[in-house]
């Protein structure tokens, strides 16, 4: 029985899931397997990876999301570390061997994830060490306030304990898009410390029109987050009035934003729909109503600017 089960849901990556696949493959660490989950694509994806042969579990599911073809995974999955790989993101040989050897010597953490590189579309960099060179404070040891605050664990560097994921349960269904940030704040919330290792062993591929692209869709999915966590799992009243006030802090600014790039993208109708929900529960917030007469002033001049006279 393998120690580390690489889980990767894939949907019409036809152009870079050998890439992906080849750099699991590529590991200094050997006690793995490899479990894919094609969730429904349409083009070449079952041909590529059907060249790898018995190398992989290959998973054929219809579309449901990535959440629940990493679910699928999971349910075939026999590993004591799970690792997480997305379809067009790619692995430096150390990754495993560095990961395994972390957990193995700190028992108390339930997954360790590491810096990141970012690559576009035809594997320029971007980003050597994206955590470094934007500054970011990146989750670790006890850090439940942290992780409320900030998404900064990308799903590609993380190896995960089975014990853990069983304990905080699977990905959401209902994210499309931040899933993993949810199932990250579940652990911690399970009692874990948090592992990272600072050198970049994962490239991150930024695509321009994925789910992770859109800031709209990324802040609409941790909106709903916020409201899980205080909804369903009452972090507020276990965790007292510290994190309810830090929660409610981050819901506010998440949908002034929301409203903002709704404003944009969509139209100051939706946008106004959102800002009134905050006035009703933030009535004395000046800035409210200012972002209110804006959609107004946007509608005018978005109209003034399609349908000259």
């Amino acid at each position: 029985m393998p120690r580390v089960s690489v889980v990767i849901p894939t949907f019409n990556c036809e152009r870079f899931i050998g890439r992906t696949v080849d750099s699991a493959l590529r590991q200094t660490y050997r006690d793995f397997e490899i479990i894919v989950v094609d969730d429904g694509s349409t083009d070449g994806t079952r041909a590529v990876l059907a060249q790898y042969g018995d190398a992989l579990h290959y998973i054929s599911q219809a579309n449901q999301g990535a959440s629940a073809a990493r679910n699928a995974a999971l349910s075939n999955a026999t590993g004591e570390y799970i690792a997480y790989l997305d379809a067009d993101d790619i692995w430096d040989p150390e990754k495993l061997a560095r990961q395994v050897e972390y957990l193995d010597a700190n028992p108390s953490c339930g997954f360790v994830h590491t810096e990141v590189a970012v690559i576009d579309e035809q594997d320029h960099v971007l980003h050597a060490s994206f955590n470094k060179e934007t500054g970011r404070t990146v989750p670790q040891g006890r850090c439940l306030r942290d992780i409320l605050q900030r998404s900064h664990i990308q799903t590609l560097t993380v190896l995960e304990r089975r014990s853990a994921f069983e304990r905080a349960g699977k990905f959401d269904l209902r994210l499309p898009v931040a899933q993993d940030y949810l199932h990250w704040i579940q652990v911690v919330l399970q009692g874990y410390e948090v592992g990272y290792l600072p050198e970049p062993l994962g490239q991150y591929r930024w695509r321009a029109g994925s789910l992770m692209s859109s800031q709209r869709r990324l802040l609409g999915d941790i909106t709903k987050i916020y409201d899980i966590l205080l909804n369903e799992h009452r972090l507020g009243e276990i965790h007292g009035r510290e994190i309810r006030r830090l929660i409610d802090t981050q819901l506010y600014t998440n949908q002034r934003q929301l409203a903002y790039l709704e404003r944009l993208e969509c139209s100051g109708a939706v946008a106004r729909r959102r800002l009134r929900k905050l006035v009703r529960r933030w009535p004395f917030r000046l800035e409210l109503y200012l972002d209110l007469a804006k959609s107004y002033i946007w509608n005018h001049t978005l109209q003034t600017s399609t349908n000259p006279s």
